[in-house]
């Protein structure tokens, strides 16, 4: 009987790959490796700037609304949280695993001067939007000029 043939499939290589290096890794630090799921993600946003306010949106499918966390801390807009795996299924009964699970971040620069207290969060359909008012742009301020020089 002949061989049977199959399509290459790089992501499969590359997958197989990792999966050895973390069980090596694994082996080496005195653990074994929990699963051959990637522990990070990271989902994909947009940044849109619009007249008076900056929106940030990013998809987050299967991911709960109260595993996300939206922080600001020293100019810095945090999008923080974790999808997990909902159904324990055993290593070997897996046949393809595309999506990612485990924590992820995205942070993002604000502009100096926003208040974050005016920042507001709205989660739907696994589509997370961060709207964020602009600051007023500031005004020049005029400075008395003294004749007498002081």
């Amino acid at each position: 009987m002949p061989p049977e043939i199959v399509r290459w499939d790089p992501f499969r290589d590359v997958m197989s790959l990792r999966s050895d290096i973390d069980r090596l890794m694994g082996t080496l630090a005195g653990n074994a490796p929990r699963s051959s799921l990637p522990a990070r993600w990271a989902p994909s946003a947009d940044v849109i700037e619009r007249e008076d306010e900056i929106v940030v949106t990013a998809e987050l499918p299967g991911v709960a609304d109260k595993d996300v966390e939206v922080t600001v801390d020293e100019g810095v807009l945090r999008i923080s949280g974790a999808r997990e795996l909902t159904e324990e299924v055993d290593d070997e009964r897996f046949h393809r695993i595309e999506r990612s699970y485990g924590g992820f971040e995205r942070t993002f620069p604000l502009p100096a001067g926003v208040d974050p207290d005016s920042i507001r969060a709205g989660i739907a359909y696994g589509v997370l939007k961060v709207t964020i008012p602009k600051p007023a742009a500031p005004t020049p301020r005029r400075i008395a000029v003294n004749p007498a020089g002081d």
